[in-house]
């Protein structure tokens, strides 16, 4: 039985090909247009400026008649953008996470939020448990100074129940390896999916698992703002007050609006946007 830490790895994010952009504003007649490099501006917020200028046909004054002024100024223009709450071209780009010893109670919150995100979960169909049922302890029951006599008695004795149930499945888990002959691998692989699949329904929705979700820039806004929220379930709370601070760091222009806001709750600082509905 191990106690582990929830870890998160941000693998990729949307590139552009500044070549391929050139011939495009070529191709429009933005001949005037000048490519921010990118120390300027990052390749995903490149990406939505060139959607966003794209539907008004704004990269330059007087390409649509319509415009005689453009904004330069790259704070102002993702303002602007998130303000007047024009969205849709945040989802252009995305953001890969591999995310590590989070449980099923996680992923379960996380498939509410299908929309705008791929998800590729570890599969307890063919992923066999071995000596051990890994899992994170909840933030409610880790101990602080904060806690008084009373409150620190519930949370030990709680974290003894919690080793005591995840030991219980894993007895019950190895003596299931036993019966069905799955320790010395005699089988094909057919037999042990077959066993595997079966023996998973045993564990508990706490076991650490993992997996990569990506998500579009306009529905990783939208889950921190729902998530980073002093309402949400503890486990995707934490984990969305660290992507938040990613995205913070990485994207200021898209996720610059974000303060810290502390829990009249828990005492713990959550996010909150200054644009909800971008």
């Amino acid at each position: 039985m191990s106690n582990v830490k929830i870890e998160i790895f941000n693998i990729g994010r949307t590139t552009v090909d500044r070549e391929e952009v050139k011939r495009w504003m070529d191709h429009v007649g933005a001949t005037e247009y000048e490519i921010p490099d990118a120390q300027t501006v990052s390749n995903p917020a490149l990406l939505i400026a060139l959607a966003a200028k794209r539907c008004y046909m704004s990269f330059e004054a007087g390409l649509n008649p319509n415009v005689t002024k453009v904004r330069k100024d790259m704070v102002a223009y993702f303002d602007n953008i998130l303000s007047s709450g024009h969205g849709s071209v945040l989802e252009h780009c995305v953001y890969n996470f591999a995310i590590e010893g989070v449980s099923r109670v996680f992923t379960a919150e996380m498939n509410r939020h299908r929309a705008g995100w791929a998800i590729s979960e570890g599969s307890l169909r063919y992923i066999r448990f071995d000596k051990d049922i890994p899992w994170w302890l909840p933030t409610s029951l880790q101990t602080n100074e904060a806690d008084d006599q009373d409150l620190a008695f519930r949370k030990r004795r709680s974290v003894e129940v919690f080793r005591r149930a995840f030991s219980n499945q894993e007895m019950c888990y190895a003596e299931l390896l036993q019966i069905w002959d799955m320790e010395f691998g005699h089988h094909n692989f057919h037999y042990k999916k077959v066993v595997t699949s079966c023996l998973r329904r045993i564990v508990g929705l706490g076991v650490a698992t993992g997996g990569v979700w990506s998500g579009n820039m306009r529905a990783i806004r939208h889950v921190i703002a729902m998530r980073a929220s002093e309402a949400a379930e503890e486990e995707i709370f934490h984990v969305f007050c660290r992507i938040a601070k990613i995205m913070i760091e990485k994207e200021p222009l898209i996720f610059g609006d974000f303060e810290e806001k502390l829990s009249s709750t828990n005492g713990q600082s959550g996010l909150q946007p200054k644009y909800w509905k971008v």
